[in-house]
């Protein structure tokens, strides 16, 4: 056994959960903002490199600072957010999230407490999930930056007739899939579970190949021979994990990951045009490219590549360049979404379908 694979196991295993637990982590409430944008799966070293570039988003590199986040993937980032002794600061806060994770129990993900999730808007003054309306099954199976920047900009305009201070907003970029790499990405996004995929929409009937086209059929054939050669978990369609194996280079991979974060960059600019206030930036966790055998962001882990993430304050200023509206659901008066909106029954047989449930 390499060095890489005994580290690996070592920082994913019941060691690296302890260590992960005594890291000196900070909860994003400890920290001076009126408007949080969570960049979900952000490097530090990718912030600072676009930093360096001059994006209009961002001061340069030397005003990204850093802090070490709570976990290492989104659901432990969101049991250890959300947890019981941060109720006061949640009650004053709106969260708007197209980070699916808020609907799951994750008792799959051993490091959740299981007591937080599924989140409710019992829980926050405002909570609204974009990613149930908002989702596209496009080129890729995401949700963008635009609806949520929307959202934030109109609720934090209505911030004292909703009787909130703060406003949370969980953007899914720069996390994969990438939208200037659509073609390594197959299938369906199983938005229950951020960055798994599924090759249809998960119903449970028989495929006649005679109604395929030639693509789809090839397409069908070359997932086949994936899930044939992979003896493993791991998921066809993580980029970092075939980085690992060799199927992608690291610098097509670092390429496309850095045009992620400069599609929401370029949507949190519009966000500090029409919001006054203090604007931080940070993510739930970063992404592992090897360091210490680690790759992607398994949760439990503390390897700093993962677990220290940026920190970013800008002032915004509202110069009213666009007048979104407040999503339905907020505007009618709710504190949650309408969790009608995505069928439960869809959700739960893609998950068993993925080996979840």
């Amino acid at each position: 056994m390499d060095f890489a694979t005994v580290s690996e196991k070592i920082a994913t295993g019941r060691l690296g959960g302890a260590l992960s637990r005594l890291l000196p982590a900070t909860p994003v409430w400890e920290r001076e903002w009126d408007l949080c944008c969570i960049l979900d799966g952000c490097r530090l070293d990718l912030m600072r490199e676009v930093a360096a570039a001059g994006h209009d988003a961002l001061p340069g590199p030397e005003g990204v600072d850093s802090l070490w986040s709570v976990g290492s993937q989104s659901a432990e980032w969101m049991d250890r957010t959300f947890g019981p002794e941060h109720r006061a600061e949640m009650a004053r806060t709106a969260y708007v999230t197209g980070n699916p994770f808020s609907s799951q129990s994750c008792e799959h993900i051993l490091v959740t407490s299981d007591e937080v999730l599924p989140l409710s808007g019992d829980d926050f003054g405002v909570f609204h999930e974009a990613w149930r309306d908002e989702w596209v099954d496009d080129e890729i199976s995401t949700i963008p930056p635009e609806s949520l920047t929307d959202a934030a900009i109109a609720v934090w305009r209505e911030r004292e007739a909703l009787d909130i201070d703060r406003v949370l907003v969980h953007y899914m970029q720069p996390h994969a899939p990438f939208r200037s790499r659509p073609g390594w990405f197959f299938g369906s996004a199983d938005i229950e579970h951020w960055g798994q995929f599924t090759d249809g929409d998960g119903e449970d009937e028989d495929i006649e190949l005679a109604d395929l086209s030639p693509e789809e059929r090839e397409a069908l054939e070359a997932l086949a021979e994936a899930e044939a050669a992979d003896d493993s978990d791991d998921s066809m369609n993580d980029p970092w994990l075939r980085v690992r194996d060799g199927d992608l280079s690291f610098e097509a991979v670092w390429g496309a990951y850095r045009d992620n974060l400069e599609w929401v960059l370029d949507d949190v600019t519009r966000l500090l045009e029409n919001c006054d206030g203090r604007v931080a930036m940070t993510s739930d966790h970063g992404n592992g490219i090897g360091e210490f055998g680690v790759w992607s962001h398994p949760p439990g882990t503390p390897v700093p590549a993962v677990r220290r993430v940026p920190w970013v304050v800008r002032e915004g200023r509202d110069r009213r360049t666009c007048e979104p509206g407040l999503p339905d659901a907020i505007g009618e008066g709710a504190t949650g979404s309408d969790e009608s909106a995505t069928d439960d029954d869809a959700i739960d047989s893609r998950l068993e379908a993925l080996g979840y449930k």
